[in-house]
């Protein structure tokens, strides 16, 4: 579980509001933002720094990047992206949606789920195929408890084992959202074992009906 530090980002609000208005921010190094959230009923209108809001939206776990988000007035107010929009061919930010959290509530969040050693996990090298169902969890959690990603290391997983949502290292004040029984990982036994499993019963229990019947004539 890794809870990294949150980004510091300028919200600087604008009255003006339209296509032409976004692109001229855009020109100038800016990106289109609205914040909102529990005390701000009626959102904020505004943009953010593009180099400032590269350090969250480049991350694979943005959705999870802690921000400080400094407004006009001074305050500083705890948020997540809650929206990015890309513009379609350059990939370029072109919006943002901002959503405030609030000190000692918690947020509903789906945290991303990365599984290491996969080559190297033990049940692989005795031949099993590690599967990974589950690539998200969701959780309720404090906000300075959310965690930007969960990390299972599979090394020590032997072929047959499974982990399951409710075996996840979760920070103390989350709550688990998604079924308990899910299978986020597991290393299955391939097809061609399982078979050569079955014949092999097949065989055994063929040899015990047939010992079974030759005792049975010797005893005639």
């Amino acid at each position: 579980m890794a809870i990294r530090e949150a980004v510091k980002i300028k919200f600087a609000k604008r009255d003006d509001t339209g296509k032409g208005t976004c692109r001229k921010l855009r020109v100038k190094g800016t990106v289109p933002a609205v914040f909102y959230g529990p005390e701000y009923k009626d959102s904020i209108v505004g943009s953010v720094n593009a180099k400032e809001l590269s350090r969250v939206t480049d991350s694979p776990n943005w959705e999870t990047s802690m921000i400080d988000l400094e407004l006009p007035d001074g305050r500083v107010e705890m948020a997540l992206l809650r929206s990015v929009h890309r513009h379609a061919v350059t990939q370029n930010v072109l919006h943002v949606d901002l959503y405030q959290l609030v000190k000692g509530h918690k947020v509903k969040v789906a945290v991303p789920i990365r599984v290491i050693n996969k080559e190297t996990c033990a049940g692989v090298k005795m031949g099993g195929v590690l599967e990974h169902p589950m690539r998200e969890v969701e959780i309720m959690v404090l906000p300075r408890e959310i965690p930007s990603e969960i990390v299972i290391d599979t090394i020590k997983m032997p072929m047959g084992s499974e982990i399951f949502a409710r075996d996840l290292d979760l920070p103390e004040s989350a709550d688990l959202i998604s079924l308990s029984d899910s299978i986020v990982v597991m290393v299955s036994r391939p097809k061609s074992l399982l078979d050569t499993v079955a014949e092999d019963e097949e065989e055994t229990t063929e040899v015990e009906v047939l010992g079974k019947g030759k005792r049975k004539e010797d005893e005639e």
